[in-house]
């Protein structure tokens, strides 16, 4: 009992967090700063929040505040897809096409690791 209460604050806590972090980017987006924008998105990406995840993928595809990066944009934007955020979707099945069959395969190597580390541990 003691550890599932800990884990509910823990969860909590982080849920507070990722939403601050995912609004400080929204915000920094509005405004055109989109490498202040990754920064926060990448943090709340990290910490589970999907439509920071699906953001991400978004600045990965645009180089927006980063390197243009279809890899990187395709397993961000796949996560984000998986937990069903529809636009993701829409936009990861664009960036498949632009991938090679090797790209691909990296790509999907990628997302099933984010998988792992940014969406397993903040699943209930």
């Amino acid at each position: 009992m003691r550890h599932r209460l800990i884990a509910a604050l823990f969860c909590l806590c982080c849920s507070t967090a990722t939403h601050a972090g995912f609004e400080d980017g929204m915000a920094a987006y509005e405004k055109g700063n989109y490498a202040a924008a990754y920064t926060e998105f990448l943090q709340a990406a990290q910490q589970g929040n999907i439509h920071a995840q699906g953001k991400l993928g978004g600045l990965y595809l645009y180089g927006a505040g980063v390197a243009k990066d279809y890899i990187q944009a395709y397993a961000w934007l796949d996560l984000a897809a998986g937990q069903g955020d529809t636009a993701a979707a829409k936009f990861r099945d664009a960036v498949a096409d632009q991938l090679s069959i090797t790209q691909m395969r990296e790509a999907a190597v990628l997302a099933e690791d984010y998988y792992d580390k940014y969406v397993l541990p903040f699943k209930d």
